[in-house]
């Protein structure tokens, strides 16, 4: 049946960390994903896996798009088949879309039958020939939908923020089980996925449509397919279909590459190793810096709030309006950690709408992004916060404030300092005040 194989390879990799599109990083032979993901194609080409065209969705932005696009270039003979490049969009649905359109183009309108399509991660690069063909074999038997999955090994908690409790006046966070389901009925999830095309088509366009429906909610393109009603078939994975997405999982492929030079004919042995030597080594640990902003107007005088600010209370001083306890400093500072790590900002990890978030503290929130930044495989090197209002008067206190706010972040350096406005704009007019903070981080490893 006709084929497409569409390649996602238009992200940014913030998460890693590489300082350029995450296709272009390079593994530890000095070669980049994207080059190692289109061998892995054309491995799976050559094991039995039909394909009638390719199309790889690249960065929009000129000079990244066409970097990638010279990785494809290099790689094109390989593939044995058309390949076409398509700039991807704002959010990963879009991207898919375009490439989903050029699919639909190289596989001809209208033709009787169906015609499927794979939607692969060039960041799943090392892909074994064994899931393509899994995925292509449940398509070919009727299925509409086919995804590779592996069984988990850990045990899974579903987890909600819930209060700590803490000492009076104050709150923090923590993570609390709600359930644990069955590990069994779990499978984590890879690429490639199988659909056929005209349906998937379809399924996109209804979620497109529908103003219900939050499509970057939906992280992959079974998720498009079950919201349409579609059953999806799931087929053995690999371990080694894994994602790169950390510096560690750099580190995991490195492992991988170095096994797999064994298989190899010794002129490829060879010539893997004059990569080696000759081409850009594994991708640098390098440091990662973030800015984050927060503002808050004061609270009415006829409805005063306790003012937080810096991890401290401030006896006396009039608070801010918010859901949380309004700490603009240690707000400041979760954004520019998030923005440093590539998590994204306050709001989207927190929002104003969860009941948890009601009189938060701000050193619950900054242990909370402190998690998600291990996580990610990232750890605080330091953080500075200003904080710009005519008052409360910060130096008298600010070796407390850089205390509080270092112990959040498990001890790491946090520095502390003050501005005014001169009596301009609205903070000089009393309205509300400011906190600005720029923080670094690095691979944890």
């Amino acid at each position: 049946m006709p084929t497409a194989l569409v390649i996602a390879a238009a992200g940014s990799g913030t998460r890693l960390g590489a300082g350029m599109p995450k296709a272009l990083a390079p593994l530890a032979d000095g070669r980049a994903l994207l080059a190692h993901c289109l061998d892995a194609v054309a491995a799976a080409r050559d094991a039995g896996t039909s394909l009638d065209a390719v199309v790889v969705l690249v960065p929009a932005d000129p000079d990244g798009g066409a970097r990638v696009r010279a990785v494809v270039a290099e790689g094109r003979a390989r593939l044995g088949a058309p390949v076409a490049c398509v700039p991807g969009g704002a959010e990963r649905a879009d991207s898919v879309r375009s490439g989903l359109a050029a699919a639909d183009r190289a596989l001809g309108r209208g033709v009787p039958g169906p015609r499927h399509v794979l939607v692969h991660d060039a960041a799943r690069a090392l892909t074994p020939p064994a899931v393509f063909a899994a995925v292509q074999e449940a398509l070919d038997a009727g299925a509409v939908a086919a995804i590779p999955g592996v069984p988990l090994t850990d045990t899974v908690k579903e987890v909600v923020l819930a209060d700590a409790g803490a000492a009076p006046g104050e709150r923090t966070l923590r993570l609390t089980v709600r359930g644990t389901p069955p590990r069994g009925g779990l499978r984590a999830v890879q690429t490639p996925q199988g659909f056929d095309l005209d349906a998937l088509l379809a399924a996109h366009e209804a979620v497109r449509a529908d103003p219900a429906r939050d499509a970057a909610a939906l992280t992959d393109d079974a998720m498009v397919m079950e919201a349409a009603g579609h059953a999806v078939a799931v087929v053995p994975g690999h371990a080694e279909a894994f994602k790169v997405t950390t510096p560690l999982d750099l580190d995991l492929a490195a492992a991988l590459l170095a096994r797999r030079p064994a298989d190899r004919t010794p002129d490829e042995r060879t010539a893997m190793a004059d990569a080696t030597a000759t081409q850009t080594p594994a991708l640098p640990v390098l440091p990662r810096t973030g800015i984050g902003t927060d503002i808050h107007q004061w609270a009415p005088e006829d409805a005063p709030r306790p003012l937080w600010l810096g991890g401290i209370h401030w006896p006396g001083e009039r608070g801010v309006a918010a859901t949380s306890n309004g700490d603009v400093a240690a707000h400041a500072m979760c954004n520019a950690l998030l923005s440093a790590a590539g998590l994204g900002d306050l709001g989207a990890v927190f929002g104003t709408d969860r009941w948890e978030m009601k009189d938060a503290t701000g050193e619950a929130m900054l242990r909370e992004v402190l998690r998600l930044l291990a996580e990610a495989g990232f750890r605080v090197g330091n953080v500075a916060v200003q904080v710009i209002a005519p008052r409360p008067k910060v130096g008298t206190r600010r070796a407390e404030m850089e205390a509080a706010l270092s112990a959040a972040l498990d001890g790491a350096p946090v520095s502390v300092s003050a501005a005014t406005t001169d009596g301009l704009g609205f903070i000089g007019a009393g309205e509300g005040l400011v906190g600005l903070a720029t923080a670094l981080v690095v691979p944890a490893h």
